[in-house]
Order: C-alpha cells, then sequence, then structure tokens
C-alpha cells in the first residue's frame, strides 16, 4: 500500500533513499507511538542494506539502549573455514548467548559481512610473476617488490595502481600488503553467516521486530578493507571505500556499542580503531569490546594483545561476554 513517501536515487548509489516526509504515525505494542520518518542520509552509504524499513517506508527506531557491532562472523573466518580463526567458534557460540539473554536492550545489530571477488587485491589472482605463477597465501608482496617487478598485476591496466596501492598502503603505516588465501567469495558458502550464530540473529529480528544491518565491506577488488568503516586506501571512484559517516553516527547515537567478531587482530582490530577516531571524547566507556567473542588470526596474537592494550589505555571498556551488563541511565 502506499505511504506518501517519496523516493529518489542517490548519485553515488544505485540504492534508493527515503526523504524526509514523515508517513502516519504507528501503533506498537511496546505503546510507543512510532513514526515513518528517516533523516535523508540514513541509507545513503554505498555499503549498508536497508534495515529499518515496513512496508516500503522507514521507521524511526529506538536509540536508547545498545547498538551489537558485529565484524565478519563468517564461515570462512571459523574453523574448517579458507582462513579460519582459532577459538571462532566459540567466539560466535557466546555472542549469540549474550544476544539472546539481552535481547530487548539491544536496540540495533549490526553485522559486517566481507565481500570479495575472486581477483581481489589481496588475492593470489590479481598477481603474477614473471614465471606467470600466482604468489602462496600469506606471501608479503612490498612496494619494492612491485617497482622491482618481482609480482605484477596480472591485468596490465591495473599495474600503475598496484604501485599507488602499495605505496599508500606502506605510507600508512599500519600494513605491507598481504595475500591471503581466497575467502568470503560472494555467492559461496564461506561468506554466509556461521551457523553457531545466525539462529540467534533472526531470533533477536522477529522478537524485536528489526532488521539486522548488514554492511558489505571489501567488495571493491582494487582495496583492502580490513575496517568496516573504510578502505586502507580509498579509491577516488568508489564512495563505499571512504569513512562511513552514516554507520558512525548511528553507532553514536546509541547508550553503547558492542563490539565482537573475527578476526582480534584485524578487522575487529582497526574497525574499533576507526569508530574511536569518531567517538565523542567524555564518551569513550561507552565503547565496550566483548574480550571473549573475538580471537587472534593464528600468528598474529601479539597484534591482538596490543590492540587490547591500547584500547584500555584509551579509555574503552572491554568486558566479557558473561561480564556485560547493560548500562542504565541516558547518552
Amino acid at each position: 500500500m502506499g505511504c506518501g513517501c517519496s523516493r529518489e536515487i542517490h548519485p553515488l548509489s544505485p540504492r534508493l533513499r527515503m526523504s524526509d516526509v514523515p508517513c502516519s504515525p504507528v501503533k506498537f505494542s511496546r505503546e510507543k507511538t512510532t513514526h515513518f520518518k528517516l533523516a535523508s542520509n540514513t541509507i545513503s552509504h554505498a555499503s549498508m542494506g536497508a534495515s529499518a524499513v515496513l512496508d516500503g517506508c522507514p521507521v524511526h527506531e529506538d536509540h536508547d539502549d545498545a547498538a551489537l557491532f558485529i565484524i565478519d562472523p563468517q564461515v570462512d573466518f571459523h574453523e574448517g573455514g579458507s582462513l579460519g580463526v582459532p577459538g571462532a567458534t566459540d567466539d560466535s557460540t557466546r555472542i549469540a548467548e549474550l544476544i539472546r539473554k539481552h535481547a530487548d536492550k539491544i536496540d540495533h545489530i549490526m553485522v559486517s559481512l566481507d565481500t570479495h571477488h575472486p581477483n581481489h587485491i589481496a588475492h593470489a589472482a590479481f598477481w603474477t610473476n614473471a614465471k606467470g605463477e600466482k604468489p602462496a597465501p600469506f606471501t608479503e608482496i612490498k612496494h619494492a617488490d612491485v617497482v622491482a617487478g618481482t609480482w605484477e598485476a596480472r591485468l596490465p591496466d591495473l599495474q600503475s595502481w598496484a604501485l599507488e596501492y602499495t605505496k599508500s598502503l606502506e605510507g600508512g603505516g599500519r600494513f605491507t600488503h598481504i595475500i591471503w588465501p581466497d575467502h568470503c567469495l560472494l555467492g559461496t558458502a564461506g561468506h554466509a553467516v556461521s551457523t553457531a550464530l545466525m539462529p540467534a540473529l533472526l531470533e533477536w529480528s522477529e522478537r524485536r521486530q528489526r532488521s539486522i544491518t548488514w554492511v558489505l565491506k571489501g567488495q571493491n577488488n582494487r582495496t583492502e578493507m580490513y575496517s568496516a568503516l573504510k578502505a586502507e586506501v580509498p579509491v577516488v571512484d568508489d564512495p563505499a571505500t571512504y569513512m562511513n559517516e552514516t554507520l558512525v553516527e548511528t553507532l553514536i547515537s546509541h547508550r553503547q556499542v558492542l563490539i565482537c567478531g573475527e578476526a582480534k587482530s584485524h578487522c575487529v582490530n582497526f574497525t574499533t580503531r576507526d569508530i574511536l577516531s569518531k567517538w565523542p571524547k567524555d564518551r569513550t566507556s561507552d565503547l565496550v569490546l566483548l574480550t571473549d567473542a573475538c580471537s587472534a588470526v593464528t600468528g598474529f596474537e601479539k597484534v591482538a594483545e596490543q590492540f587490547e592494550a591500547d584500547m584500555l589505555s584509551a579509555g574503552v571498556t572491554l568486558v566479557s561476554t558473561t561480564e556485560y551488563t547493560p548500562t542504565a541511565g541516558s547518552k
């Protein structure tokens, strides 16, 4: 049925946006009047799927309690996956238990999904050497290697970008380029959410009559995206590789943000750091890292330990899923 909302196509995204034209109020069973009203930029970022949609109209939902941000809880990052993280299944089990226990105090659930194509820059198919060989998984490709021709982009048109990318990546000071096993390929079983977690997400969605906000990351073949908020090296012609200010604003609007998922050494690490860089300085303790609901990639345990130490020093709350208690009061 019609609701009077006007729609327009955002120039930077194929997704539909809803204007700020309110629809008629609707009465829900929790005895709060909910208006179909949404700020015009709420679903404008190209990486985000619509979440608060009912009968084609956006719904203004509560932000009084916590948001749960689960980073990349996908099959390929769990034991047996192509880039399995030891402990990931137990992490997802604990996240599921937390969702069921605190469902009424979690107002929104955001789930990022690493989303790749086979010829992604962090996969072997992107690269070749003089013999026509691909790099092995976990090969480190430095800018100097690309300059010397040790490794080149398999597609000649992307060679100049390979040079620019590796130089910019190393210039950022966080990474040199690593080739990962092919993982989270769109359309494959490894891209799906782990069965240890997915049933709890569906239960929460039905219980709260709210949809999960899915945040896709890593679709652009030309750049790595450890953080769920932005790429390590943004691509000028792709808005989805720049900071997701819409998601940041949504997170800040909640009393608390709980962060967990895979992996503590990489995507949880740099997503949290990027959130913290935008977070109000007087509310740092409202960021909550669930320490027993994320694990490190094998060989990167020291990185995960340093991440936790840095977050504790910054004032972020570190707590286990069993110790976590929802915070009362106002934002």
